[in-house]
């Protein structure tokens, strides 16, 4: 597929859908397509990326379907190794830069314009890639916003960044990690799956189930590449320098990541949002998707209108809105 080809609309230039349920998911399905991975999409509208998670595919967004009734065109792209895609490959292998690229290709090939990325946890460096990696000039023509939902930019501790991965990861935990991945994933998916919800809390059980499925199908030797790799990243420069506005979501009681997170990073930009979650953890628009969506949109909203960044107000006092910054 050339570049002239990737201007085109779903139903030409690109796969048709892949025979998916929209009833149980709310989105259609497109197949994987020579350098584009698969995706879902549901609406139409201002363009609205979601990038999921490491292990978890973009299915993970099922909540967020119901975007589509706010005017927008929810996308969910899944990346190389996970659903849609597990048996996709990125030219650049198992790399944050990789999945950038395929999520950079899908931006073109659906001519996208004023979208708006959220990336959640891996998806969010993924995110984040696209603004370190692409020029002013493609940015300014297609991105008018990038969010990461409860992600740190540096997944390693170090003296200046007590933010990383409970706090205390390290490279060589990083590698022993991947390797234990590569040995016996499907073991470890419910230890790993149970990092995804609210400390205290439990979820139901047929949600547990799911999202484990969900889990045990992906490719495990492209989860240890993409684990390595998020443990070489450091997006603090990035952030620093952005020339896209940024925001963060956060869930409140994320196991994986301590309150501070939100501080630390907003301090590297001035100019960045973030907002709470209020009783989620790692994954707010999976375990709170209501709670979730009216913060993202509310997000969407302050960013668009007038007002200082540097604000701080509270939507309400309600459990199901936001704190925000």
């Amino acid at each position: 597929m050339d570049a002239a080809d990737r201007t085109a609309p779903p139903g030409s230039a690109v796969p048709c859908p892949a025979g998916s349920s929209p009833a149980a998911s709310g989105f259609k399905e497109y197949r994987p397509h020579a350098d584009l991975p698969g995706w879902r999409e549901a609406g139409t509208g201002r363009p609205l990326l979601l990038l999921h998670g490491w292990s978890v595919p973009g299915l993970a967004f099922a909540g967020q379907a119901a975007l589509a009734a706010r005017g927008y065109r929810v996308i969910v792209p899944d990346h190389a190794g996970h659903g849609l895609s597990v048996r996709w490959r990125a030219v650049a292998g198992g790399t944050i830069a990789g999945l950038a690229d395929g999520v950079a290709g899908l931006i073109d090939a659906l001519a996208l314009r004023d979208a708006i990325v959220v990336g959640w946890s891996m998806g969010a460096m993924v995110a984040w890639e696209l603004a370190r990696g692409r020029p002013r000039q493609w940015l300014g023509a297609r991105v008018a916003a990038i969010g990461a939902i409860d992600m740190t930019p540096r997944l390693l501790t170090a003296p200046d960044w007590p933010h990383g991965l409970h706090g205390r990861y390290t490279a060589a935990e990083a590698e022993q990690m991947a390797a234990q991945v590569r040995r016996h994933w499907h073991g470890m998916v419910p230890l790993v799956g149970a990092g995804l919800w609210a400390d205290g809390a439990e979820p139901a059980a047929h949600q547990a189930a799911r999202v484990r499925e969900w889990m045990v199908g992906c490719d495990a030797g492209i989860l240890a590449e993409l684990w390595l790799d998020m443990a070489r990243q450091d997006y603090r420069p990035m952030l620093r320098e952005a020339a896209v506005p940024l925001f963060c979501l956060y869930g409140e009681r994320s196991r994986l990541y301590g309150p501070p997170l939100a501080a630390a990073t907003a301090a590297l930009q001035p100019a960045l949002r973030f907002a709470t979650i209020p009783a989620a953890g790692h994954s707010p628009h999976l375990e709170r998707p209501q709670a979730f969506n009216t913060a993202l949109l509310q997000m969407i909203d302050a960013m668009s209108g007038a007002g200082s960044s540097t604000d701080r107000r509270r939507f309400g006092d309600d459990p199901d809105q936001a704190n925000a910054r």
